[in-house]
């Protein structure tokens, strides 16, 4: 009777840490979805080879396994209590934390029990099922995300939610992923910088600068690559876990 009483109390533990774990997470079911740009896309007549859009080709179908992924950024005052030395110059604990490099997001995601995303996974939680290439549709708005100055907290809600309900895949600071940058499956693309080199980063950000803004580089298949131990202004994550 003991003996059975513990097993029983052992589930109940088990499941109530992943239950809390999967608290503020939504669930990308099993399944395809499309990966990437048409060789027509709007994005390549204006780019380089350097710059990206053809190094998210071919536009293809992948099947991903069931897994989770957070609904918002993490925030200053989630990651203050995995660094609770760290000082950072912002007035809004809510504001997604940035200024922190691969290794350090990496690091939070592993000490909460979760991890980063991969980029694919990325795009499907952001795209839908829909091969949409914002959040929202297929129709750039620059008033449904945050393309503004100023990051705003996770928690102001405008239309940059996708279909799966995460929110600020769109807008407000870009994230990291756990990629490294390769070519796409069946890719013909030819890049130097391919390789153990770089890690993938995704979706669009605030915007300081008052010229330059350009739409193109906030669709959602749109890849950018950092050094892992880079820190930028516009950058911050969020973490995922297997289904």
């Amino acid at each position: 009777m003991i003996k059975y009483l513990s097993i029983l109390l052992i589930v109940f533990i088990l499941f109530g840490c992943e239950k809390k774990q999967h608290l503020e997470m939504v669930k990308i079911p099993a399944g395809e979805f499309t990966l990437g740009f048409g060789p027509s896309s709007e994005l390549i007549p204006f780019m380089s080879d350097k710059t990206a859009g053809l190094n998210a080709q071919p536009k293809q179908t992948l099947y991903l396994e069931t897994f989770y992924i957070d609904r918002y950024e993490t925030t200053y005052e989630d990651y203050i209590k995995f660094k609770p030395k760290a000082k950072y110059p912002t007035k809004n604990q809510k504001e997604p934390v940035r200024g922190v490099s691969w290794f350090e997001a990496d690091s939070y995601c592993r000490f909460i029990g979760k991890r980063l995303p991969s980029e694919f996974e990325w795009e499907k939680a952001a795209r839908g099922l829909d091969d949409r290439l914002f959040v929202w549709g297929n129709d750039f708005v620059k008033e449904n995300a945050n393309f503004s100055k100023i990051v705003y907290p996770v928690n102001m809600k405008n239309k940059d939610k996708s279909k799966f309900g995460a929110w600020g895949m769109n807008g407000n600071v870009s994230e990291w992923t756990s990629s490294w940058y390769q070519p796409y499956p069946n890719s013909p693309h030819k890049d130097e910088n391919y390789g153990k080199k770089f890690k993938v980063t995704r979706g669009g950000s605030i915007f300081k600068r008052d010229h330059g803004f350009m739409k193109e580089f906030t669709m959602i298949p749109y890849r950018n690559i950092s050094p892992l131990n880079a820190r930028f202004w516009d950058t911050g994550f969020r973490c995922a876990l297997s289904g």
